[in-house]
């Protein structure tokens, strides 16, 4: 019998809980993109302890993670301000031979910016871009919002310019984050400026 996971009608978390418990004893067992879905729904509900705890039970019960799995570990570590072990998580993607993808590499630099460290962050989006990994939209607009969120309006335009040496394509949400910022400043002409260096540059 086939398994589909209903995640997005239990009532609150431990009618999860049962619903996993159940998904665990069933034989066959439920194809780990059911349990993948699980663990997710929960994560979006932010019981994050939780879907640690549900992933160290697939682990006794021989449940192999995928990627999404592990990306989803990474997601939950970070919010709870241990990308210490995000980090972990993504030595044990790798060990696996799997492909860190933009999604897991986009959660540890955001989970390093929620830390405030800032440094760390750079020199993570560094080592992915030397290791040939492709940074995305998301990924440079968030190195740029937590500077435009503290009011380091110049700390940001200096990542943007750093970015911009890149060999990755800026995308116009990029640019956005800091045109808001300096607006929200009353910077009305240096968001002006960099609109007109978009549009000269075809963004």
């Amino acid at each position: 019998m086939i398994y589909k996971c209903k995640c997005g009608s239990f009532r609150n978390v431990d009618d999860a809980l049962d619903t996993f418990d159940k998904m665990l004893h069933m034989c066959p067992l439920p194809s780990i993109v059911e349990f993948n879905h699980m663990s997710g729904a929960i994560a979006r509900i932010k019981h994050y302890p939780v879907v640690i705890t549900l992933f160290k039970q697939m682990g006794l019960f021989g449940i192999a993670p995928s990627r999404p799995t592990l990306n989803t570990l990474i997601n939950c570590f970070c919010h709870l301000n241990r990308v210490d072990f995000g980090f972990f998580v993504l030595t044990t993607i790798l060990k696996l031979g799997y492909y860190p993808d933009s999604i897991a590499l986009n959660t540890l630099v955001k989970g390093l910016y929620l830390q405030g460290n800032i440094a760390g962050a750079m020199k993570l989006v560094e080592d992915i871009e030397k290791k040939g990994y492709q940074l995305d939209a998301f990924t440079c607009g968030t190195i740029l919002n937590a500077p435009c969120k503290i009011g380091k309006i110049d700390m940001a335009i200096g990542l943007l310019r750093k970015l911009e040496e890149g060999d990755f394509e800026l995308k116009v949400v990029v640019y956005n984050t800091i045109i808001d910022s300096l607006c929200k400043d009353r910077l009305a002409i240096e968001a002006l400026n960099l609109l007109t260096e978009m549009m000269s540059k075809g963004i």
